[in-house]
Order: structure tokens, then C-alpha cells, then sequence
């Protein structure tokens, strides 16, 4: 799909092993309006209702951010809401869950990207990425909000014993909890020719960084990106479910 000249794609899948698929993604990019919004957000397994969870979040936080953000590119202003956003958006997950019983302890990552015509801004919260690939270098520009992440910022454990890691996958942050969450705001400059891959763990749990950046930069579009991330990481036993959003400028 196209929007601007920027052009984007989305992908999901139940994977191999879980039951059912607790990923959502969301694409709202409008012909001729600024800005573009993405969406990929994970509900937490073992959690009650965690497809519930990401589908709240992602049908919560996108009209949101369509009503409120200015369709020119004010970096101090678009900071602000993508910050009062996600706090929305926590309530929001939080108040669904003590609707029923059965949500009861539902969470969601959620990592966004907003594109204008010369900024992307991204949101974050939990252990969804967003990378972006430049002049076939990859950047990782959300920082996992996860036990493992805390260690390896505080130089106790290395990135290459993450993946064998007992608790690799438990979270400092996520939404659904009954308290104010501290969300990551990255700005950067949008340049022609970035590409930025948003992705639940499912995908970047299982696929590393030099088969994301070859996968990216060999792309004719973002289709073919998307659907070969999807394709090696099920090639590789796909132990969870898998959500690619990739957008080319």
C-alpha cells in the first residue's frame, strides 16, 4: 500500500506451536494526509484474554491519535500526545480488564510509528520492536522493557546470553496495569530510502539482526519484506506468533 510515497505492509501470523494468535497490527495511513500511523501490539501469553488485550489497544490508541494529532509536523506537540496516548491507552486495557472475569490480568506491548514527511516518531511500551534500517545499517530504536534488558543496560549480562535467558521474557512494562506506565518517545529525522520494520518477539526472539538487515535492504517492497520475515521465522519453528509491519520512504 501507498500513502505520500511512503509505502507499508502488514503481516501476521499464529505461528507454530500457540493455540491462537494474540498479535494485532494496525496500518492508518489515509491518501493525502499526514501523519501515518502503525501499530503492532502483543498480548502477554499466559495472560487471560491477551488477543483481547492487543485488539483493545490497537482499536483504542489509532482513532486516538487521528482525532488529536496535528496534521503539521509539531515535534514538541506530537510528543506530548503520543506520551498521553499510551497512558489513555493503559486505562483503557486496564478498566476492559475488570469487565469479566475471564480478562482478568490481561496486558499488550504496543510499539507505534508516526510518520510526517520528514520525522518519525515511536511510541513504546513492552518488548514489540520498532528497527530502522539506513544505508543498510539496522538500528533497534525501542529499548525492551523487559528483565533481561534492565540487566544487559546495567552491563550484568551480555545481548548474546539474552536468548537463553530463564527470564527473558518476563516485562518491566506493559499495558493493562492499574498504574501510570513510563512509555519510550523516539524522534528522528525521516530520510528517503529509511526502511523500519515494527515486529512482536515472536519475530525478533527468533530471527537475528544480520537476517532482519539482509531481509530489509534485499526488499524490492515491503510486501516481499514482510512476507519473508514471516516465512523464515515459521522456517525456524515460529515457537510464538509473528507480526511484521514494514514501511519504506
Amino acid at each position: 500500500m501507498t500513502s505520500h510515497s511512503i509505502l507499508y505492509s502488514g503481516m501476521t501470523h499464529r505461528g507454530l506451536i500457540r493455540e491462537r494468535n494474540e498479535d494485532t497490527f494496525a496500518l492508518d495511513a489515509g491518501e493525502g494526509e499526514w501523519p501515518l500511523v502503525f501499530v503492532v501490539a502483543d498480548g502477554l501469553g499466559g495472560h487471560k484474554n491477551g488477543a483481547l488485550a492487543s485488539l483493545t489497544a490497537a482499536q483504542y490508541v489509532v482513532p486516538y491519535l487521528r482525532k488529536h494529532l496535528p496534521e503539521i509536523n509539531d515535534p514538541e506537540r506530537v510528543k506530548f500526545i503520543l506520551e498521553d496516548a499510551l497512558q489513555k491507552t493503559n486505562v483503557k486495557v486496564y478498566t476492559t480488564s475488570l469487565e469479566n472475569d475471564d480478562n482478568e490480568g490481561m496486558g499488550t506491548t504496543l510499539t507505534l510509528a508516526v510518520l510526517y514527511e520528514r520525522s518519525c516518531y515511536v511510541a513504546h511500551i513492552g518488548d514489540s520492536r520498532c528497527y530502522m534500517l539506513r544505508e543498510n545499517a539496522l538500528e533497534q530504536l525501542t529499548e525492551d522493557d523487559t528483565y533481561v534488558g534492565q540487566m544487559v543496560a546495567l552491563g550484568s549480562l551480555s545481548e548474546s546470553e539474552v536468548p537463553t535467558h530463564p527470564k527473558r521474557h518476563v516485562l518491566t512494562q506493559a499495558l493493562g496495569y492499574p498504574e501510570y506506565v513510563d512509555p519510550e518517545i523516539v524522534h528522528v529525522d525521516l530520510l528517503v530510502r529509511d526502511r523500519f520494520l515494527l515486529s512482536s518477539d515472536g519475530l525478533h526472539g527468533v530471527l537475528s539482526s544480520e537476517t532482519i538487515t539482509q531481509t530489509l535492504r534485499r526488499a524490492e517492497t515491503p510486501e516481499a519484506a514482510a512476507d519473508s520475515l514471516i516465512e523464515q521465522t515459521l522456517q525456524a519453528g515460529a515457537p510464538d506468533n509473528v507480526t511484521a509491519v514494514v514501511i519504506f520512504a
